[in-house]
């Protein structure tokens, strides 16, 4: 008769089964523990971004894409467009003239400000292909001319038609040469500059621009000037219960030393809402610089949220002392695509990566927008991508 018996081979392999599991979620455990510990390390003596690793530290408005090699990731990304309250929002558009200046900003539906106009070097010509222009040439093409003033008058005419406040931060043709069209077209009510221009300047080119402009300032109907031109520095402030413009003036003598002296003469203008506050530095120079941080009383706490890169890029300005004291998160660049000038320079790209300021510019980017609402969440959106723009 058969004894029946029940073998323990099945048990023997199920045991070892949870055996082998148990061996493998312990090793997978201590992995884990190490990789945390190294990332920790890594992180701490920066050899390596958190931000990256999250996928944060793309700047906004270009759908998470990197930046290329003339911007850097910098700290996170502002906030997403649909978080904006339109209802309560300004607008700064930091519009892509190629090389040169110009910045339109919105203040609610009642108030515009307009910081300079002017274009030179390299421009993109109608058969899609960039083309250079001479040094001194103050004729802005019509490849500029044209996109610049239909940007204009889209966003001016749902304001009045009227623009509240033009600065001209200095008397160089690339921030300047395209404002007596400005005037020609619009009423504008109240104009700052200063009487500082580069001497080097040809009588042609004197005539087509600086000579141009102060006339065409002084015919303006109803309009206040605000001219910088004694030894004193100034600082005039516009306040209204939403906002704060700030133009500070460092001093028609203030900088007899420096190299280019109508560089150091650009006039500075703060905009500050919602909590926010946005630096708008024309080619304001390293003596410029150290000067704003002695007017703003050299306060430890003083901090910005954007940054206007100043002089397009160029290591003449954006000092270190200068940009540790302002505490930027953000950077925008104005500069045109292949200039001769080699705007942005390596070495201030360097400086804005080591301090993680995020930083557009708009030969990679073309025109840039923020926005920034009553709360303070702001965000930027871009006319396009880096790779659009190769």
């Amino acid at each position: 008769m058969a004894t029946k018996k029940t073998t323990k081979k099945g048990a023997s392999k199920a045991q070892k089964r949870k055996q082998l599991q148990a061996k493998q979620l312990a090793i997978i455990a201590v992995l884990v523990i190490i990789a945390i510990v190294a990332l920790i390390l890594l992180v701490h003596f920066n050899v390596i971004d958190l931000g990256d690793i999250l996928g944060q530290n793309n700047p906004s408005g270009d759908n998470g894409k990197t930046n290329n090699g003339k911007t850097n990731n910098g700290t996170p990304a502002a906030g997403k467009l649909e978080d904006i309250d339109m209802n309560a929002c300004i607008k700064v558009h930091f519009i892509d003239v190629g090389q040169g200046d110009s910045i339109l900003i919105e203040l609610g539906t009642d108030t515009i400000i307009l910081i300079d106009a002017g274009h030179t070097g390299s421009y993109l010509g109608n058969d899609g292909k960039y083309k250079d222009r001479p040094y001194g040439d103050t004729n802005v093409p019509k490849a500029v001319t044209g996109p610049y003033f239909e940007y204009l008058n889209e966003i001016i005419s749902n304001h009045g038609a009227d623009i509240d406040y033009l600065v001209a931060t200095h008397r160089d043709s690339d921030h300047i040469n395209m404002l007596t069209k400005v005037l020609d077209t619009y009423q504008v009510n109240s104009v700052f500059y200063n009487d500082c221009y580069n001497s080097s300047m040809s009588p042609d080119e004197y005539s087509n621009t600086v000579k141009n402009f102060e006339t065409k300032v002084e015919a303006e109907p109803n309009c206040t000037q605000y001219q910088f031109e004694t030894a004193e520095d100034s600082v005039i402030p516009i306040e209204t219960t939403e906002y704060k413009f700030t133009v500070y003036s460092s001093g028609n003598d203030g900088f007899r030393g420096a190299r280019t002296k109508e560089n150091s003469m650009s006039l500075i203008c703060m905009l500050e809402y919602g909590g926010r506050k946005v630096l708008f530095t024309g080619d304001a120079e390293v003596e410029t610089e150290k000067w704003f941080i002695d007017k703003t009383g050299n306060d430890p706490s003083f901090d910005i949220d954007v940054l206007k890169v100043a002089h397009h890029g160029s290591s003449s300005s954006s000092c270190v002392e200068f940009l540790d004291y302002i505490h930027a998160e953000y950077g925008v660049i104005s500069s045109g695509k292949n200039n001769a000038y080699g705007h942005p320079t390596e070495v201030v790209m360097n400086r804005l990566i080591e301090r993680n300021i995020a930083t557009y510019n708009t030969q990679d980017y073309g025109t840039i927008t923020l926005y920034i609402d009553s709360e303070g969440d702001m965000c930027f959106v871009t006319e396009k991508t880096p790779e659009a723009a190769e």
